[in-house]
């Protein structure tokens, strides 16, 4: 993994005025100490779904344990809602924790739980990586003598987090705070913890988080001033229909290891276009940015060997496509960052889905994504496009592992997935489910 990426795409206005501003409010010299959370804020994971990580352990889980009859990712995930039902609060679970109730659902022994947590870990450190502006908003606390505290909410020991931190350019901190570790811990303890460590008074405390109730709301009830970074996939899938509508198109099937490609691309696409947070623009999926548009759908179909397009309207408005400088910045920059990211894996899953962003483009694209594109169109073909776009049927979008209800539990036992009576059921069922 690298951070060294400069994206050939300018800041919009909205984006420069809005890191203007965050600058100066940490370098306010009103506050002698600025806390950082760590997830979201400081470093960021190159996935769009939480339960990613897991499929990259599906491999080492066979291996070690060939006769499971469950998957890797259904075993750690339950394990990790057992541990949360337990503690009562996911500040106080730790993967010692949830490792030893995996233990308990899968019946591995103690070495191959030691080693599936070490594997784990690894992981983490190995995909992390900073998020640019959070490193910025960093060197200008450091930059204007600032104490800097870092607050780790995570279920990683120690000895992870400082690696990470140190990885990805974080050596700097004055102070950092495990919340884990903190004895009786709540949602709200890293904050006490966090101002003993700062020096200061609470005056004297600026926070940057990306939660509203525990990293805003309450530093401002303990006087401190606080600052929100939102999330990047939040943004992301907040900024347009698109993500809803790959969801809906593999409603049953959106969460398998084939999609794991397009779930990286929806990673990246999070990280790189909504670093520095821009909001949902009227009449747009893409931000009206041609940019995200070329990193976004030619992006993904890149991945897609021996692609042919599903239709004669398809195969003019990506050969439109193709024609804009600005789209064409875009998927140059998604090559190089995917390949910086995910070259290890990248030959190891499916690419299931990759098409499914210039399908909805075809198929739904919002009036101002076209009018970057249509100067590259016949008019002909600019009005027959104009007529056919519909509005998508997207699902709510959730931040966690699709819930399979009894209707899809049925039609996984009568049905095998990925078969053609499959695809009729699962469209029957994508129905009843509205």
């Amino acid at each position: 993994m690298t951070s060294n990426f400069k994206p050939l795409r300018p800041l919009s206005d909205a984006q420069d005025e809005l890191m203007k501003k965050l600058l100066g409010e940490v370098g306010n010299q009103k506050y002698k100490a600025v806390s950082f959370k760590m997830n979201d804020v400081l470093i960021l994971l190159p996935f769009s779904e939480p339960y990613d990580i897991f499929t990259l352990m599906e491999e080492d889980f066979s291996q070690l344990c060939p006769e499971s009859k469950k998957t890797f990712s259904e075993l750690r995930i339950a394990a990790q809602e057992a541990a949360l039902e337990k503690y009562e609060i996911m500040a106080r679970v730790t993967i010692e924790k949830i490792y030893n109730i995996f233990a308990k659902l899968s019946g591995v022994n103690q070495p191959v739980k030691k080693q599936l947590m070490q594997r784990e870990c690894e992981l983490i450190e190995q995909f992390s990586f900073p998020r640019e502006c959070g490193k910025a908003l960093f060197r200008e606390a450091k930059n204007n003598k600032k104490r800097v505290i870092i607050t780790a909410e995570t279920i990683y020991p120690k000895e992870v987090i400082t690696n990470i931190l140190e990885k990805c350019g974080y050596n700097a901190y004055d102070g950092l705070v495990i919340v884990s570790e903190i004895s009786g811990c709540t949602s709200e303890s890293w904050y006490q913890a966090a101002l003993e460590k700062s020096g200061t008074a609470a005056d004297k405390f600026l926070h940057i988080g990306g939660d509203v109730a525990f990293d805003i709301e309450l530093p401002i009830f303990k006087g401190s001033k606080a600052l929100l970074l939102a999330p990047v996939l939040t943004l992301m899938s907040k900024s347009g229909r698109i993500r809803g509508y790959a969801e809906e198109k593999k409603l049953f099937d959106y969460d398998k290891p084939q999609y794991l490609a397009l779930h990286c691309v929806f990673g990246l696409y999070a990280a790189y276009a909504f670093d520095i947070p821009q909001n949902k623009v009227p009449l747009s999926d893409f931000c009206i940015d041609g940019y995200s548009i070329g990193f976004l759908v030619l992006g993904a179909l890149s991945l897609c060997k021996d692609y042919k397009p599903a239709s004669q309207l398809q195969e003019k408005i990506l050969e439109a496509i193709k024609q804009s400088p600005e789209i064409l910045d875009g998927y140059k920059d998604f090559s190089a960052m995917y390949d910086a990211h995910f070259s290890s894996i990248s030959e190891k899953y499916g690419t299931d889905g990759c098409q499914l962003p210039l399908e909805f483009i075809e198929k739904c694209c919002a009036s101002a994504d076209r009018e970057l594109i249509q100067p590259y169109l016949s008019a002909d073909i600019a009005k027959k496009w104009a007529g056919s776009v519909k509005e998508p049927e997207i699902i709510p979008y959730y931040s966690g592992r699709p819930k399979k209800g009894a209707l899809s539990r049925l039609a996984d036992r009568m049905f095998p997935p990925d078969t053609r009576v499959r695809t009729i059921v699962d469209g029957i069922l994508s129905k009843m489910h509205k």
